[in-house]
């Protein structure tokens, strides 16, 4: 299997309190999912949407933290801050240099 991509675009009131959360989440993410995780890229977009960008090994890591995570009371403080979701996809990488 080829390593997926996780691209989700939300709306945030708080993107300082988004941030102080995230190193919780990407640590439990390291502990919960080990070398399934890869990395992870938090960014603002000029219109103020965030965009999370995770790598995964598998698209089925990433499907299962797709539906774990949310509910997970250790991840709750980045995931309370999220707001709309405008768009969530996961993509196979086809080429990395």
């Amino acid at each position: 299997m080829s390593a997926t991509i996780e691209y989700v675009r939300f709306d945030t009131d708080d993107p300082a309190a988004l941030t102080a959360h995230r190193e919780q989440l990407i640590a439990l993410l390291k502990e919960r999912y080990g070398d399934g995780f890869l990395g992870a890229h938090l960014a603002l977009f000029d219109d103020g949407t965030v965009l999370d960008f995770i790598i995964w090994s598998s698209v089925d890591v990433a499907e299962r933290a797709a539906k774990e995570m949310p509910t997970d009371p250790r991840a709750q403080g980045f995931f309370s801050q999220i707001g709309t979701v405008h768009e969530m996809r996961h993509a196979q990488v086809l080429h990395t240099a």
